[in-house]
This record gives structure tokens, C-alpha cells and sequence, in this order.
């Protein structure tokens, strides 16, 4: 497979080859894309006065341009949990002639079994699969009754299983709700037990990485041995205040390169 390597921040095209200190191949590549918000009608608009469907037709055209191993949709893929709105996504993914498979999980709005049935092949949650030789990819489902979160006992024990049976490959985990406070007011719609989550994560060594959405902004904080990073709505984007408030950025996505070695890059790309 080819990959891109980093030497010393330079981006160069390359094949897959042995890397030193100063080079680490990147081999496998993700884009991630949250908080799509679609409606049954395809001509509402939402918040900023952005249609969600055309915004997430412009993101996926996008996407498909760079090529990814694995796109995650890490929840809300509707605003209204109307079967169309999942029907849509569909018709939308399937216009974009992405050729990465898709790995979706639930988030706050969405209704669970249309999700299920039309975008996850009715394979339920947890989901997992391999993101090349070395790297596990895990999915989720942080929704619970109202807008906050939960992680029942059966999936937090999943989390120590997955890294269990595959020690030496290193892990990603895909939620929907933040796992730490983003200091802003959607700490109000936040997930009651992340400090069980939190204690697994810290458990694993082998767990790099934690990806989410929900807060509707892109953010990133190293916490120990993990990465913890939102990624920005293909929608409509939330400031991080005291207050309900959106902001003026763009629509966008998080593009995420994984290493053999268990580094990682990531960056923002608006549309």
C-alpha cells in the first residue's frame, strides 16, 4: 500500500519503507466526519444558514478527492431521525464514489435502528475492524435517553477485550460525546459515566487514540498515552462558550494518518 511519510514535516509521496527518528510512514488513512444533522427535506436549512445536505455533498466530493482507507461518521448523521434523513446519507455516499468502507456509529439524534439498518448492515454496537497490519479501529455508542451520554457495562468491558485479544496492534476508539469537559455550554449535553471510559482507556497502553464528535468544533488534547480529538460539524459549527452560540468557520472534516508505529497526524480540512 502506498502512504505519505512526514520527514521532519515535509509531506512527500512515497512507498511503504523501514522509517528512523527523523521519518515515520504513515500508511493508513482516515477521514472523519461528525454532526452531519440531515433533515427529511433536503431543502431545509439549518443554523448559519447552511443546507446540511448540500454542506456534506461538498465534504464527501472532498473526501473522496484524498482518498482515504476508512471514513468514520462519528454520529448525529440526523437532525430529525427520519428514516429519509439515513436515506439520504446514503445516496449521498454513494454520489461521492468513495471506495473506503464507512464505519458509522450512533450519536444523540439519530434513531438507532434506522441507522442500523439502512448505513450499518444492521451489525449493531460495538463495531470493529482493522485499519491495516498494525492498527484496530472500534466504534461505540454513547447515545442515551435526552442529548448527554452513556457507555453501558458491556461495551466499557468490549474496550479491554478488543485490546486484550490484540495486544500488539495499537487502537482507536470512536465515540460520539466528548470524554473530557470542553469547558464550553455543551458541557451541559455531556456523558455521565466518561470517567469509566476514561479509566479503560488509561488501563491500555496500546489505545493511541479517541476520536468524537458532538461538540461540533475541532479540538485536541494528549492525555497520557491517548490523542483526544473532535472533529468539526460538516454542518454547522459551535463556539466553545458559556452560552448557546454558533460561530462563522466553515464545514469540515478530520483527516487522520496512521503509522505502523503508533504515530499518528491529523489535520483539518474546511470546505
Amino acid at each position: 500500500m502506498n502512504g505519505y511519510c512526514f520527514a521532519r514535516n515535509i509531506k512527500i509521496n512515497c512507498k511503504r519503507r523501514a522509517f528512523n527518528r527523523h521519518e515515520i510512514c504513515l500508511s493508513f488513512k482516515i477521514a472523519q466526519i461528525s454532526d452531519c444533522h440531515l433533515f427529511a427535506d433536503k431543502q431545509q436549512i439549518g443554523y448559519q444558514g447552511i443546507n446540511p445536505y448540500l454542506s456534506l455533498q461538498s465534504i464527501l466530493r472532498d473526501i473522496a478527492l484524498n482518498c482515504p482507507d476508512l471514513v468514520v461518521a462519528s454520529g448525529d448523521i440526523s437532525a430529525d431521525e427520519s428514516q429519509s434523513s439515513y436515506k439520504h446519507f446514503s445516496r449521498l455516499w454513494r454520489d461521492s464514489q468513495i471506495s473506503a468502507p464507512l464505519l458509522v456509529i450512533p450519536g444523540n439524534h439519530d434513531h438507532l435502528a434506522y441507522l442500523d439498518n439502512v448505513l450499518n448492515a444492521s451489525a449493531g454496537w460495538p463495531v470493529s475492524r482493522s485499519a491495516g497490519q498494525f492498527w484496530q479501529v472500534h466504534g461505540l455508542n454513547t447515545k442515551s435517553n435526552g442529548s448527554g451520554g452513556a457507555l453501558s457495562m458491556m461495551q466499557l468491558d468490549y474496550i479491554s477485550e478488543q485490546v486484550t485479544a490484540t495486544p500488539h496492534h495499537h487502537h482507536l476508539f470512536v465515540v460520539h460525546h466528548h470524554p473530557y469537559a470542553c469547558g464550553g455550554w455543551m458541557d451541559n449535553h455531556a456523558w455521565d459515566n466518561s470517567d469509566e471510559f476514561l479509566a479503560r482507556v488509561r488501563e491500555h497502553k496500546q489505545i493511541k487514540a479517541v476520536i468524537y464528535g458532538h461538540i461540533h468544533h475541532a479540538s485536541e488534547l494528549q492525555k497520557g498515552h491517548s490523542l483526544y480529538m473532535s472533529a468539526p460539524s460538516t454542518c454547522w459549527q459551535w463556539a466553545n462558550s458559556d452560552s448557546f452560540a454558533a460561530t462563522d468557520e466553515a464545514p469540515g472534516y478530520r483527516l487522520i494518518s496512521l503509522a505502523d508505529n503508533g504515530h499518528l497526524d491529523s489535520n483539518i480540512i474546511r470546505i
